[in-house]
């Protein structure tokens, strides 16, 4: 797991806070999201996550790829919201399709539309030009 962005946005006195840890090489199982981490091979619970997002990020005739992000923690604060996210991505196609099936399959309501129709129709109804701008996106419709 890597520390790729500590993402803050500001919101009439409210901050919020979404901090990403993205996931190597992972892939779905049974239990949930197997990663390759520090120490070799790593289990990321179903029951651990909270919520899922999912996106297109990329240019639309350019490079693009489908990232997830997995809610695993929502503390409230006096200030505002902090979220721990793992991230996990996929190129668009059969291989997003797939792992957003697990994902729905999993967590049930807890999966996003986003991440719901990816897996039925095998595209993603949500684009992004850029991480940013999905981060941006992800904190507003996680504090709604």
């Amino acid at each position: 797991m890597n520390d790729t962005s500590l993402f803050q946005l500001a919101n009439s006195e409210h901050e919020q806070c979404y901090r990403v840890s993205v996931l190597s090489e992972a892939s779905p199982s049974e239990q949930g999201i197997r990663y390759r981490g520090p120490d070799g091979t790593q289990m990321l619970p179903w029951r651990t996550i909270q919520a899922a997002l999912a996106g297109e990020v990329g240019e639309h005739e350019g490079v693009r790829t489908i990232i997830f992000d997995l809610v695993i923690d929502r503390v409230i604060t006096s200030r505002g919201v902090l979220f721990s996210i793992c991230r996990l991505s996929a190129e668009p196609g059969e291989e997003a399709m797939n792992l957003a099936g697990a994902i729905t399959s999993a967590l049930g309501d807890n999966a996003r539309q986003g991440i719901k129709t990816l897996a039925a129709e095998g595209c993603s109804s949500l684009w992004y030009p850029d991480l940013e701008e999905f981060e941006v996106a992800a904190v507003q419709s996680l504090t709604r």
